[in-house]
Formats: structure tokens, C-alpha cells, sequence
């Protein structure tokens, strides 16, 4: 398990699969707040990370990653985006 230091009770594990929603996006990936749960506190923390990704999507899309990289001081974590959430399509 790794802590990231966002939260001393926040650990994960490596390769967790962690929701998370698209905030911006540039030429080489996706800027992405997880969502980290405490199942001590039952609270919910938005942590910043970076995946790769070529393809385009608007913000406020849901992700699934994986944690590839700790977070390092001047940089995000580094995720692999597993999957895209389209619920409004799925829904039509």
C-alpha cells in the first residue's frame, strides 16, 4: 500500500481501481480528481492525478484508473485511465 500524503488515513493500494472524474485535459492526457474513500471516517477526498490518454473527453466524464506512480512534489499521481463511464449513452 502506498500513502500519498494527501490524507495520513488515505492509503492505497497499487493497482486499485479508483473512480474518478475529468477535470481538463491537454495534448498528452487527462487531468483527473480521484475519488479517494476513508472507510474509517466514511469520507470522500478528491486527489489530483494524470493519465494519459489521446483520445478526447469532455469534462465531468467518469473514469476508472489504476495507480501507476506516486505523486511526487512537483508532479500528480500517474493513473491509467481503465475504462470510460458513459451513462448517458448507455441510457438512450
Amino acid at each position: 500500500m502506498w500513502d500519498y500524503e494527501y490524507n495520513n488515513e488515505a492509503v492505497l493500494n497499487l493497482r486499485d481501481s479508483v473512480p474518478g472524474i475529468v477535470k481538463g485535459q491537454s495534448r498528452s492526457g487527462l487531468y483527473i480528481d480521484l475519488n479517494i474513500e476513508n472507510d474509517l471516517d466514511d469520507c470522500k477526498e478528491l486527489v489530483p492525478a494524470f493519465g494519459y490518454w489521446t483520445g478526447r473527453l469532455p469534462i465531468g466524464t467518469k473514469v476508472l484508473c489504476s495507480i501507476k506512480r506516486q505523486a511526487r512534489e512537483d508532479k500528480d499521481i500517474l493513473v491509467s485511465v481503465d475504462s470510460v463511464v458513459y451513462e448517458d449513452e448507455m441510457a438512450a
